[in-house]
């Protein structure tokens, strides 16, 4: 299980999806955003070590299957 950080803009590559603030996990999970609930409000690392950013609803998500922390559990 990956920690979760309150959505951090720098820690994402310039120009991507993360970095602009909008959800990089439901533009990258092939649900085309139907599922996205918006603005990122969450940082966290994926399974590849990559920097992906997470709406309300990802987070929620990444939660429930145990992917990454709930906000404020991490170091």
């Amino acid at each position: 299980m990956n920690p979760s950080h309150v959505y951090d803009a720098t820690l994402h590559q310039p120009g991507t999806v993360a970095a602009t603030g909008r959800c990089s996990w439901h533009d990258s999970d092939g649900s085309g955003g139907d599922a996205c609930a918006g603005d990122a409000v969450v940082s966290f690392q994926d399974r590849n070590g990559d920097w992906q950013s997470g709406c309300r609803r990802a987070l929620e998500q990444l939660v429930e299957r145990g992917d990454i922390e709930p906000l404020g559990q991490g170091a």
